[in-house]
């Protein structure tokens, strides 16, 4: 008897759950309304997404403040966008820094409006190479980046947001879920060359790393390594615009998500790497790694 009423329940949990799917699909499709009249401050503004990023909410009618490390990125985007969009210096860790454009976006946001979106997209990555080849510096400069910059921009901003009631947008990765064995890279803004160019600073931190580091990994090893983050990269979606729509959608959406995820490489092959074993997944990325110099002779 309980069996039948649990088969006869299972039209309704369907038509219940695709109600509840369309209703989902349906409020992520709802906007917010007059653009024209919300600042958006991005971070980290001088290429890849945040340039992108600042670039598609000038011509969407957003006000934008674009922070970048170099004038000659402010130069560019002043050259190729309108009066909507200000960009200025700013280094995320410097704190002097952060104090000064908080005081310039409160001068120039029009009286009693505040920030409608904060995007902390700033961000840097490291060196790669293996754990014993890292120094302490190797990981404050990342830290204090990615972690504590976006903290101390966040914490100065606040205020501005809840004037709003804004929102705040923080580019993360699949690597803050999935630690393959020895960090390599994901990045899908990452093409070919840019890749070569990792190798070459890996290369030059590993001559830099103790004689007893070099000689229990051993050159083929390394050289196996930076042939395997060639293979990541070619597989990596490199499509920039499917991190820009998930940005755009992050902050114009009346409804947006929780969380979103960007390139095939994030939506199904990392997804299918955590399923496995550890074991498993560990073996699938290092496949193409030869035995270290130092496993080998034990």
């Amino acid at each position: 008897m309980m069996f039948s009423t649990i088969i006869d329940l299972i039209p309704v949990a369907l038509a219940v759950i695709s109600i509840y799917l369309l209703l989902q699909w349906y409020l992520r499709t709802l906007t917010v309304t007059e653009f024209n009249q919300k600042y958006v401050l991005v971070t980290g503004c001088d290429t890849g997404f945040g340039y992108l990023l600042a670039k598609q909410l000038d011509v969407l009618g957003f006000n934008v403040f674009a922070t970048c490390l170099t004038k000659e990125a402010i130069s560019g985007l002043h050259a190729i966008c309108t009066k909507r969009l200000e960009a200025f210096l700013m280094d995320v860790t410097k704190k002097e820094d952060i104090e000064k454009v908080e005081k310039f976006v409160r001068s120039r946001l029009p009286k009693n409006t505040g920030l409608w979106a904060l995007v902390n997209n700033a961000g840097v990555m490291s060196t790669l190479l293996f754990p014993d080849c890292y120094s302490r510096k190797h990981y404050t400069e990342v830290m204090d980046v990615n972690v504590y910059g976006m903290i101390d921009v966040t914490t100065a901003f606040l205020p501005l947001l809840r004037m709003s009631k804004g929102r705040i947008v923080n580019v993360s990765s699949v690597l803050g879920k999935f630690t393959p064995p020895i960090f390599v890279p994901y990045c899908i803004s990452k093409h070919a060359v840019e890749a070569y160019s990792n190798g070459l600073r890996s290369r030059q931190d590993f001559a830099a790393a103790s004689t007893d580091v070099q000689q229990f990994y051993g050159n083929k090893f390394f050289e196996s390594f930076i042939s395997s983050l060639r293979i990541i990269n070619t597989v990596a979606d490199t499509n920039l615009h499917r991190v820009l729509s998930c940005h755009l959608h992050a902050i114009s959406a009346r409804y947006p998500k929780y969380r979103y995820r960007a390139g095939y490489d994030a939506t199904i092959i990392i997804p299918l790497l955590r399923m496995f074993p550890v074991w498993l997944s560990d073996k699938i990325l290092t496949c193409n790694y030869e035995i270290p110099a130092g496993v080998k002779k034990h």
